[in-house]
């Protein structure tokens, strides 16, 4: 997968969600799942994996659980607005690990009971972004 890892003079954000972001595969949502690193904001929670690899790539993924939405339409309505927020702010993650040759994939759970607003899921979104790529970044540091 390329993504644009430009210098600051060239920052053109690319403010889409590609087909190859998207996580779906069962073993690589399980693996999400084990390895159950969270990060938490608003009323949504950020469950996130790494592995090492040649280049910087990520895939993403977002949940709206029918046990706490029960309403077909809040769950698509979260998750769309999850989207968009990611959509927007994506640059927080992709400048900041650019650089780092590791592999990151990640779910958006909406963890609120009731419908939220795009200001909300936005505001959440970035401050998740912003916590996950200073989290990674100083791990892959470490390494």
């Amino acid at each position: 997968m390329l993504l644009y890892c430009g210098t600051m003079e060239q920052s053109k954000h690319q403010y889409t969600y590609k087909r190859t972001e998207h996580l779906k595969l069962r073993k690589a949502i399980e693996a999400v799942f084990v390895q159950n690193r969270v990060l938490r904001a608003g009323g949504i929670k950020l469950v996130f994996a790494t592995e090492p690899a040649d280049a910087y790539s990520h895939q993403v993924g977002f949940v709206a659980p029918k046990k706490i939405h029960h309403l077909a339409v809040d769950r698509n309505r979260n998750k769309r607005l999850m989207r968009e927020a990611f959509r927007l702010n994506r640059h927080i993650l992709t400048d900041a690990l650019c650089n780092k040759p590791l592999k990151l994939s990640f779910l958006f759970v909406a963890q609120n009971t009731e419908p939220m607003t795009f200001a909300d899921a936005e505001s959440s979104v970035r401050q998740l972004l912003a916590r996950l790529a200073e989290k990674v970044g100083r791990e892959s540091a470490d390494l």
